[in-house]
């Protein structure tokens, strides 16, 4: 109970008191008068502290008891905290106040009042608030006003230049409050994203938004995906990735698995890690994917536990020296889709659009209380350790403008090729790129087969065969194979077929 309702308390029981006394000679009827009054008065009180005891319990109380600690020692007469007034929807409305009231006699210099504002943005997990403090007067406090929202749609154009002149190892997410850039450190301990959101929440979107920018900084793609069809886009890009059949997760699980593995060694055994080609495995809806990976482990004749849902248990406890980072989304990401509850501990950031409560407890339960969604597509929460931050993704309109993002994902330094790292696995295909200063595969002396390009590359045939018939610009053979076979330079393709994908391909 605070202050004023104990003030209150007193000064009821004490005119029950006085009424009672002086009722024999008045009549009983003003005892009875004021006891239902009171009753009344205490049983209103009662059923609202009973819908707020939850938000008093997790977020009142504690803010209350550590600003007392703060203010008691520093306080002359030994008083702490009078009283904090929080509103229950502060985390939902434009310009809430939050206000803390301090005794008479605190001293107030800049050092307490900084650090009473630091640890109420700390204990409720917000930041950007603007303080300002009334110390005149019998009743002094300090004002705390909550940031604006942030806007409610931001386009793709307006966002390009943050990327642009963002650091390799910031990850821009979208725009914050007044105007504030909100980004994800890549060098954190745990350099991994979780997303989880609900159908409409504009997952597909961020995602996208977050893939091209790693594509631009020259990290290779693996998606694993088993809905078949969240990131179309990404099946048009040469040097992608794209596992969406049992045996394919299955086969690119262990691949993946290998590669850190090797990575690893190779770290410990004193390598320089900037040499290694940076990856990014985007893992879709894996609750779906463990089920079908255990069908295809039985249908095999396996024995015991699926290597790949190992594999999936160790992707997320590697580090930032592999240079491998894991964008894992689903509606719902419980401890089965990421292998175990300690393998869904290793990610370091969090974000949530559109989740129901029990996603917030489940993987975000130091947020109290739980913010509401605006109800827009893009509006999105990223928790990162205690700190919670609310953002607008950029709209990259991926159904409409898709050639537009690729050119813009591909735009930046070569996109390193997935695939052929696959096919030739081991220490050097881990490095030998890096080491040449490029991502591309490595291209024989003698040329490549149209076939053999498509097949490695994941670029339909028949668009490159139409291609050579119908484009003057068509790059030019560079010898002739078995049964003379024509063969063509592979960097030569991979120029071509990068600057067709920004425009529709020919039938």
């Amino acid at each position: 109970m605070d202050t004023r309702a104990r003030t209150m308390a007193k000064r009821n029981l004490g005119v029950l008191l006085l009424l009672s006394a002086a009722c024999p000679w008045a009549g009983w009827w003003p005892l009875y008068f004021y006891t239902g009054l009171s009753t009344v008065m205490a049983g209103h009180r009662a059923v609202r502290y009973l819908r707020t005891w939850t938000f008093r319990r997790h977020v009142h109380e504690p803010v209350a008891t550590v600003l007392d600690n703060v203010i008691r020692p520093r306080t002359p007469s030994g008083q702490g905290l009078v009283h904090v007034d929080i509103p229950k929807n502060f985390r939902d409305r434009d310009g809430a106040d939050i206000r803390v009231h301090v005794p008479m006699d605190w001293p107030a210099t800049k050092e307490d009042m900084a650090t009473i504002h630091r640890l109420l943005e700390q204990r409720l997990s917000v930041s950007g608030t603007v303080a300002t403090w009334t110390l005149t007067g019998r009743r002094p406090y300090g004002h705390f006003t909550m940031p604006a929202k942030p806007p409610k749609s931001v386009a793709m154009a307006g966002m390009l230049a943050a990327v642009a002149t963002a650091a390799d190892t910031d990850l821009v997410m979208g725009a914050g409050p007044t105007g504030q850039l909100i980004s994800f450190d890549l060098t954190t301990d745990s350099p991994h994203l979780l997303i989880n959101a609900q159908s409409m929440a504009g997952k597909s979107e961020l995602l996208a938004w977050l893939i091209g920018q790693f594509m631009r900084r020259g990290y290779g793609v693996a998606v694993f995906d088993a809905k078949f069809v969240s990131h179309m886009w990404l099946r048009r890009i040469p040097g992608v990735l794209y596992a969406a059949e049992s045996e394919e997760l299955h086969e690119g699980l262990l691949w993946l698995d290998g590669e850190l593995l090797r990575r690893a060694r190779f770290v410990s055994s004193g390598g320089d890690p900037d040499v290694l080609v940076p990856l990014v495995a985007v893992l879709e809806e894996m609750n779906g994917a463990t089920n079908r990976l255990r069908g295809y482990w039985k249908s095999i004749e396996g024995k015991g536990m699926s290597p790949a849902l190992t594999a999936l248990a160790n992707l997320a406890n590697m580090g930032r020296e592999m240079r491998v980072h894991i964008l894992l989304a689903g509606q719902s990401v419980t401890a089965k889709a990421t292998g175990g509850p300690e393998g869904r501990e290793s990610f370091g950031g969090r974000v949530m659009g559109k989740a129901t409560s029990n996603a917030w407890r489940m993987l975000a339960p130091q947020v109290r209380p739980i913010p509401r969604h605006a109800g827009m597509p893009g509006r999105w929460h990223l928790v990162v350790g205690d700190a919670l931050k609310e953002f607008q993704a950029p709209f990259c309109d991926i159904k409409k403008q898709e050639a537009r993002l690729i050119e813009w994902a591909t735009g930046g330094s070569p996109v390193a090729d997935v695939p052929s790292m696959m096919l030739g696995a081991g220490d050097d295909a881990t490095t030998r790129n890096a080491r040449n200063g490029s991502s591309e595969a490595v291209s024989s002396p003698d040329g490549i087969s149209l076939r053999r390009y498509a097949n490695e590359r994941g670029v339909d045939y028949q668009s490159l065969i139409n291609w050579r018939n119908r484009r003057p610009d068509f790059p030019s053979e560079v010898g002739e194979g078995a049964n003379r076979t024509k063969l063509y330079d592979q960097d030569h393709l991979n120029a071509f077929v990068r600057a067709r994908l920004r425009e529709p391909v020919d039938g």
